[in-house]
Formats: C-alpha cells, structure tokens, sequence
C-alpha cells in the first residue's frame, strides 16, 4: 500500500547538491549536527510513565508553537503513521530506529525543505538535527542553535557537567556533529587500514567507521566521521575538528582518485566496466550488490572513465534502492524478497540504460 500521507514524502536536504561535481563535492555525501535536550523538572523518556510522556510532547509542541522560528513545520505523532511511512523516514534519515518504533508521546517535526527533524520523546526530551549536502557543519550549527534557543523553556543543566542526556556520551554540549564521505579510491588501494590507523592516533576526539556494514559483508565505500566528544569542548570546535578531518580525508581520496587516473591499472578498470555492465544487464539485485556497483560506477564517473553521473542523481538513486524506498515506487507491491531484488535491477537497468543512452561510449572504451 502507497503512503497517503505526504509528511513522509518529504525530500532530505542532502540529496540536493546543487550539480557541483567537482572535487571533494562528489566526495562528502551529507553532513550534519544534532542537539539533544532535556527539559528541566522531567525524568528521562524511558523512564517516564505514559501519561508524563504525554504531557512532555504537549509541553514540549506548545514551546515550539510560540516561537516564531518554527512557523514553517509540520508535525506527526509516530503512531499515526503507517509503517512504510515510518520506514521511509528512517531510511531518509530522518529519525532514529527507536523513534520508529513509534510509542507514546512520540511525535516528529520537520520543515518542508527536509533539512531540520526534531523529534520528541525519543531517548532524549528533543532531538533536533540539521543536515545538508556537502561539508556545511558551521551553517548546520548555527541553525540547529538558533532553533533550540529560540524555545522559551528550561533545559536539565549541571553546573560543572553541562547539559544532561540519556546517553551519557551526549552529556556536555549535548551535540553530535558527522559527515558522511565516499571513500571508493582509498577502497580500492585497499588504503583504508592505513588511514583508520592515522585516523585514531591524530583524531583521538573524533570515531570513523565503514557505514552499511555488518560483520559479514561491506555495502559500498561509505564512511561516517563524527565526534565521540562532548565534555570540556564547545560546539564550534566539535564542528571545526569534524570538517577538518572531513577535508583532510577528502584531500587523500582526491590523491588516490589521480593515483588509479596515471596508472591506468587494467584490473582497476576492469572492476568499473564490470560494475557497470551488472548494473546494466542484471535482472536480480541484493541491496549490497547494488550498492557496491553503484559506489565503483561513481567511482569511474567522476574519473572520466564512465559516463558522467550527476551527484544528485546518484544520491536519489541509492535513497531509492533500499526496499522501503522501492516499496513506495512501486506502489508497495513488494512483499517478497525476490520480488525486491527483480524491482531493484529493473530501476538500475532504467538508469543505466539511460545514461549509456547520452553518453558517446567510445571516447571510455579507450
């Protein structure tokens, strides 16, 4: 079943990039900064009674209602969405697996522009995060701030420790501050041992981790950055170390992109012709297989070894190619797995017909 409600529907900010595809802009997919919040004289949400989480939404939605910098949101409580719609928020990154659990008192917020959510009772009073394309943390900063000090209402502050949270590695400035990057050169070398290790001996304030991972397998070459912490810091330089180490790793994805372009390795090619040509012709997809080819075939775009592939393009079609997503395309017909991996190659196959269709496939053939 299609959504009906089109509060789910909304588009999140990052996916815009404004067509720069260009240097490190095809390489930081989105960033953002969340703050956490707690309203004084309340327990925390999970351990509050369901009658004291109600009466902490309508307090907290009346507090937002009187500012007039929240004009523009519109709001949900989580249990009035279905579930596909709760899925398509998450998958948007738009709240968190324990907000989509819906429950009481749970509400979400978020502006029609997709680039501020803020949610309510989630393990915190209020959540609100601020996400755009690109590496734009101080901009991200700033608004989520002025959003959060424009609600006339007492926080839980220790004198000494700062702002309370549920979580106690939030406790401090209460802010979170990431970036997403993509990493598929470094990858490729097989360089990202080396950098993890780099990373944590002149990073120690700061957690890198491979995004879309289990123990098993990797999905695609993408990697979080983000501050792990939030005591005796401010805000400005948790964002300030989070973009410097962005750029500096951007900086080594660059090197290694001009790296494999002179080289010219024949089975580095070879992987990029070959992630193209599944892309192109298969008729089953795994979300990871996807994904994987999907991340060597912008790998080999922005090279000028393959077709070109715009940023925002390539952003919409790994939104889309996860199943709740594919559900919603496709008029939620998918209820079976192998039904989800046949709609998810025939949307690639699509695509890349597409763009092999605009492209002069001589001048890659090389």
């Amino acid at each position: 079943m299609a959504i009906s409600d089109p509060f789910a529907k909304v588009t999140p900010a990052w996916i815009e990039t404004h067509d720069l595809d260009n240097g490190a802009d095809t390489i930081a997919i989105m960033s953002g900064v969340r703050i956490r919040r707690n309203i004084d004289g309340f327990a925390f949400p999970g351990r509050c009674e369901k009658s004291e989480l109600y009466d902490l939404a309508a307090l907290a939605l009346g507090v937002i209602g009187h500012s007039d910098r929240w004009e523009s949101f519109d709001f949900r409580m989580m249990d009035s969405l279905d579930g596909l719609s709760r899925n398509i928020l998450l998958e948007s990154r738009m709240i968190t697996p324990v907000l989509a659990q819906g429950g009481p008192g749970r509400f979400l917020m978020h502006d029609a522009d997709g680039e501020i959510a803020c949610m309510i009772n989630e393990e915190d009073h209020l959540s609100v995060s601020m996400t755009r394309p690109g590496v734009d943390l101080s901009y991200a900063l700033d608004r989520a701030e002025s959003l959060v000090e424009s609600l006339d209402i007492k926080f839980m502050k220790d004198s000494v420790l700062g702002y309370l949270t549920a979580n106690p590695s939030y406790v401090g400035t209460g802010v979170r501050s990431f970036v997403l990057l993509h990493l598929p050169a470094l990858d490729a070398l097989d360089e990202m041992p080396k950098i993890c290790d780099s990373l944590a001996r002149d990073w120690k304030r700061l957690s890198f981790y491979r995004l879309l991972s289990d123990k098993n397998n990797d999905c695609g070459s993408f990697f979080l950055i983000s501050n792990r912490v939030t005591l005796a810091v401010t805000p400005e330089e948790i964002t300030e170390e989070v973009a410097d180490a962005a750029q500096s790793l951007a900086s080594k994805e660059l090197s290694a992109r001009h790296k494999i372009r002179a080289s010219r390795d024949v089975e580095i090619d070879d992987r990029l012709w070959r992630a193209w040509g599944i892309l192109r012709h298969a008729r089953k997809l795994s979300f990871n297989e996807a994904i994987n080819m999907f991340s060597l075939v912008k790998l080999g775009s922005d090279m000028g070894i393959l077709p070109h592939i715009y940023n925002r393009e390539w952003k919409k079609m790994i939104l889309g190619a996860q199943k709740h997503h594919l559900a919603l395309a496709s008029q939620g017909i998918i209820r079976e797995q192998s039904e989800e991996t046949r709609v998810r190659a025939a949307r690639f196959r699509q695509f890349m017909e597409k763009k092999s269709s605009a492209a002069s496939f001589e001048s890659g053939l090389g």
